[in-house]
């Protein structure tokens, strides 16, 4: 990622639509999977936490700690506070050391993998800091079609299709959960914006998406996508600007 997106994702990810509703629909997935047991909370590792704003909600429910690739990221991650922070080369050479050396209940890598050019043989290495029955939790952005300046900012190796998701999961020794499109609501409109955007601007596709907007936008924009999680947790959607998977890493205790 460039290094001024992190200072634009510092600064917006607060309170910007984006950011806001799929905070709310990953933390309405993960509270319904990672119940305290056995008297402690649940261990958590956040891959590619970015500058730390999802850790912080993370930390309300479980042990959370952070890993990410780049300093700039770390650097805003101790600037709101957080400790349980690792800088790694998210490469699979620098995956032999679990920076940690704990074994967790659940790791989120949250559009993170499109980064990574062997995202099999990466999924299935980090399987082993999960505890047995552990819980890898993705999120990615969907369909190549749609790439976009914010890919392209983001260095970004692909976009995914349930299809595609689906067999690096499985490919990477993980039993699928759950596995559905999100961002579903928006997504006509997602989709006409990109192309009117390649008709009329076509240097858009190497700008960021990322732009302070009307206050009152902003706020109908979040309240369309947040509308989604309660849905979510019941049923799957056929389509969508992004993808959410659940996997579970087999072992002999079976589930958490």
């Amino acid at each position: 990622m460039k290094k001024e997106i992190y200072q634009l994702t510092y600064e917006l990810e607060e309170n910007y639509w984006w950011y806001v509703a799929r905070r709310r629909i990953i933390l309405d997935q993960l509270q319904s999977l990672l119940n305290p047991r056995k008297g402690r909370r649940p261990l958590l590792l956040d891959i590619g936490c970015g500058t730390g704003k999802n850790l912080t909600s993370f930390l309300e429910f479980s042990d959370a700690y952070g890993m990410d690739s780049s300093k700039e990221a770390i650097r805003f991650c101790l600037k709101r506070g957080l400790k349980n922070i690792a800088l790694q080369d998210l490469s699979r050479d620098h995956l032999k050391t679990n920076p940690f050396g704990k074994k967790f209940d659940l790791i989120t890598m949250l559009d993170v993998i499109e980064h990574i050019e062997d995202d099999i043989q990466y999924l299935s290495t980090i399987s082993n800091w999960l505890t047995d029955g552990g819980i890898l939790f993705l999120t990615v952005p969907a369909y190549q079609w749609l790439w976009s300046g914010e890919d392209y900012v983001s260095y970004h190796v692909r976009r995914y299709s349930r299809k595609r998701l689906e067999e690096i999961v499985q490919k990477a020794g993980y039993r699928i959960e759950k596995i559905s499109y999100f961002n579903t609501f928006l997504f006509p409109a997602q989709a006409l914006v990109l192309l009117i955007k390649r008709l009329f601007s076509p240097g858009s596709k190497t700008q960021t998406n990322l732009h302070e907007m009307p206050e009152l936008i902003n706020a109908s924009l979040q309240m369309i996508m947040s509308a989604e999680s309660p849905l979510l947790k019941r049923m799957d959607f056929p389509f969508g600007g992004s993808l959410l998977c659940i996997g579970r890493r087999l072992g002999k205790n079976g589930a958490i």
